[in-house]
Order: structure tokens, then C-alpha cells, then sequence
């Protein structure tokens, strides 16, 4: 895999974050109907949280309400090498906790506002030391924070509409064994809109979208390693590098059916718009002899869309008391093992959850599981001129899981 400046170095493999959906992006972390693996939750009235996926929502709900959530998460990602298994396998094992809050404020009997504080994506991986990947990467961490307010009209007893604004925050920081990047940090803006559509009281429909949101680091490298440019193969030692990154564009079908007083029936498909990250920017400043030099190192990724789908239940036990779980199935959005890279290894996924909710006088305490197995992915960069030895190339496989425990307290 050449660029079109110079052989690729191993500091191009850092430019794939961890971020987003089907590849680890935490929509855990902003779940409405905990349980239910975030199936419906684009149109359910029971949370606060579920303003994230859609805003016209609120205009169904009664009043004010406010939803904070919390959740910690399990990821473990291992390396199994086909080569030498002996002595080049490797693990990431991590454990990331967050929070997000929520509110909906009824300004008049058709206008509500939102406030949601919550992380849009992002996560880390630790592998140990000495692993076949070590040059790499040794560890990467990925934050996002987003503030998104937002507005939601209801137009007649069925229908209401939203709009909202995205403002996302990010940090990065990634090393492997000879390099270091400096943590960064970067603001951008996007924006999001839904419509929901109540037909009758049984069935509930919504669809909304989130745009597209996109990030640039500058920051300064601390590196033994360094690129050699074409055509007679000057050595440049790297001093700075840019990277852009993006949380894709994002659209939600959501659908809500209530059986009888005791059984509701929910179901998601999202689309993930992972083709629209065929490649991901990143240049390097550096010095030749004393001068200042520039590389292009730009990381084609060729990613294919995402199809998300989730399917769950509730059954009320009591008046205090429902039972939920769920299933989701995300499509991978590449499957060529040449194109696979340490920092995200990425195929299709399957979640399964289970949740309880109970009133606790005027509130309402939401608790789940989920497991998420994010299944094998082969991975072979045999052939490639990555400006490493072979020894230093991977060719086999990975096997990720992740568990989530997480409440919400809605009052």
C-alpha cells in the first residue's frame, strides 16, 4: 500500500480512531429503553435520553422530564497471530466508564426544548507489550463529548417535527513502542432533525438523521521513526502531524407498537453512512537537512455503509415493575483482511440485552446488561510496503467482545 508521496510509514496506521458506529461507537451510552439493545428508542416517551436519536419525541411526552444515565463498559479485543502464535499474540483489555444527561423542557403546549450532554463515540485499546503489532500501535484513546440542544413542534395530535445543532468536542492521544502523538483536542459543529408520526395510541412511528460531524488534530510527535521520500529515498524526521476524523452521518427508523397493557413491541433499522470515510487524512511537517518538509500520508480506508437492526420487548410485570430485552445486528463495513488495522479491527456485530425498570415514587430507575460480540476479523498485511520488516506485519486475526452494565434515573 504506497501513498502518493512517500512509502508509508508506521505512523500511518494511527490515523483509523476508534470511533463511531460499527466500529466502537458507544450508543450504549445514550440508550432511552434500556434493555431493549436501543430498539424503538427513537420514539419512546418513557426517557429523556431518547431526544438523542430523535427530538420530535418530546412532543409526546408530558411536561418536563430529566434522564441521567450511567455506564460502565467491559472491552476486550485479542490478537491470535497465524505465524508464530507462541510469542507474537496479543490483548487489549479495558474497562471505560461514562455519564450523560437529558432534558425536556415543555416551553408551550406544541414547543419543547431539549438539552442532552452525552458522548457521541470513542474508546481505547491497550494491547500488551511486545505484542506482533507493537510498532503499530501500542495504545490509543479516542473521547467525544457532545451538547446538543434542540427544538420540537407538535403540528397536530399525530404529527410533530424537530431540529437540533451538534456541538462535539473530541480529545485524541495514541502511542505505539518508538512514537508518541500528543493529546489534541478539537470543536466542530453538525446537526440533527426527526419527525414522528402517532397514527393511533398503539402505534408510534419516527424517523430522524444526524449529520455528519468532522475533527482535525494538529499536534507534535515525539518519534525514533521517521519517512523516506521518493524518488532517491531522502530520510524525513517527523516533527508535527494533522489528521481528520469524522462521526458519520447517522438516519433512524424507529416504531413502536403497544400490544395490550402489558406487551410493547419495538424495532430499529439505522443506516451508518461508512462510505463516506474512504480515506482518512493525515499529513506530517517535517525537516531534511534542515529544512522544513511536508508528507502526505493519507490512509485509504474504503468502507462500505452500515445496515443497523434491533428488534426488543417489554412486558409489565406489575404497575411498578417491566421486564425488557432486545437483539441489534450491525453489518460490517469492510471485510477485505488487507484493509483491517490494530487500532480498529471491524466486522459485523451482534448485542444482546436484558433490562428491568421500576418506579421509585415519582422516578423512574432503569437498569441493563448487554453483551456485544463483535465476532472475528481477519486481518493480513502480508505484500504491503509499510516500511516495516515482515516480522512486524500482521497476519491473522482478531476477537472482540464487550459487556455493558448501566442504569437511568428518570425523574
Amino acid at each position: 500500500m504506497k501513498s502518493s508521496l512517500l512509502t508509508l510509514s508506521p505512523l500511518a496506521l494511527l490515523v483509523c480512531l476508534p470511533v463511531s458506529a460499527s466500529g466502537l461507537f458507544l450508543q450504549e451510552a445514550v440508550y432511552a429503553n434500556q434493555g431493549a439493545a436501543g430498539a424503538g428508542d427513537g420514539v419512546y416517551t418513557g426517557s429523556a435520553a431518547s431526544i438523542w436519536v430523535n427530538p420530535a419525541v418530546m412532543s409526546f411526552m408530558e411536561g418536563n422530564k430529566t434522564t441521567v444515565n450511567g455506564l460502565v463498559l467491559d472491552l476486550g479485543v485479542d490478537y491470535y497471530d497465524q505465524d508464530n502464535p507462541s510469542v507474537r499474540n496479543g490483548n487489549s483489555q479495558d474497562y471505560i466508564g461514562s455519564a450523560a444527561m437529558f432534558h425536556v423542557q415543555q416551553l408551550t403546549d406544541d414547543l419543547h426544548l431539549g438539552l442532552s450532554v452525552a458522548t457521541a463515540g470513542g474508546s481505547g485499546l491497550d494491547y500488551s507489550a511486545n505484542w506482533a503489532g507493537d510498532l503499530q500501535l501500542e495504545n490509543i484513546n479516542l473521547l467525544t463529548l457532545q451538547f446538543n440542544p434542540s427544538l420540537s413542534y407538535k403540528i397536530n395530535d399525530q404529527w410533530s417535527v424537530a431540529v437540533g445543532a451538534q456541538i462535539n468536542f473530541a480529545s485524541m492521544d495514541a502511542r505505539m513502542v518508538k512514537s508518541d502523538l500528543s493529546s489534541e483536542s478539537d470543536w466542530a459543529l453538525g446537526y440533527n432533525a426527526g419527525v414522528v408520526y402517532q397514527p393511533s395510541e398503539q402505534l408510534t412511528l419516527g424517523l430522524s438523521y444526524r449529520s455528519k460531524v468532522e475533527h482535525d488534530f494538529n499536534g507534535d510527535i515525539d518519534s525514533d521513526l521517521g519517512a523516506r521520500l521518493p524518488p532517491d529515498g531522502t530520510y524525513i524526521t517527523l516533527d508535527r502531524y494533522q489528521m481528520d476524523t469524522s462521526l458519520v452521518a447517522i438516519a433512524d427508523f424507529s416504531a413502536r407498537y403497544q400490544v395490550n397493557a402489558q406487551w410493547a413491541v419495538m424495532s430499529t433499522i439505522q443506516w451508518h453512512q461508512w462510505s463516506d470515510w474512504d480515506s482518512t487524512p493525515m499529513s506530517f511537517d517535517g525537516t531534511v537537512s534542515g529544512n522544513n518538509k511536508s508528507a502526505d500520508l493519507t490512509q485509504a480506508r474504503n468502507w462500505d455503509d452500515v445496515w443497523h437492526y434491533g428488534i426488543g420487548a417489554e412486558y409489565a410485570i406489575t404497575p411498578d415493575w417491566t421486564l425488557k430485552a432486545g437483539v441489534s445486528y450491525e453489518t460490517s463495513p469492510q471485510d477485505d483482511p488487507s484493509m483491517q488495522t490494530p487500532d480498529i479491527p471491524v466486522g459485523s456485530q451482534l448485542r444482546y440485552s436484558v433490562g428491568a425498570s421500576t418506579m421509585i415514587g415519582e422516578s423512574k430507575l432503569d437498569m441493563f446488561y448487554e453483551y456485544a460480540d463483535l465476532g472475528r476479523v481477519d486481518i493480513s498485511q502480508q505484500g504491503f510496503e509499510l516500511g516495516l520488516a515482515n516480522d512486524h506485519l500482521l497476519n491473522g486475526y482478531f476477537e472482540g467482545r464487550m459487556h455493558f452494565v448501566g442504569f437511568a434515573l428518570t425523574f
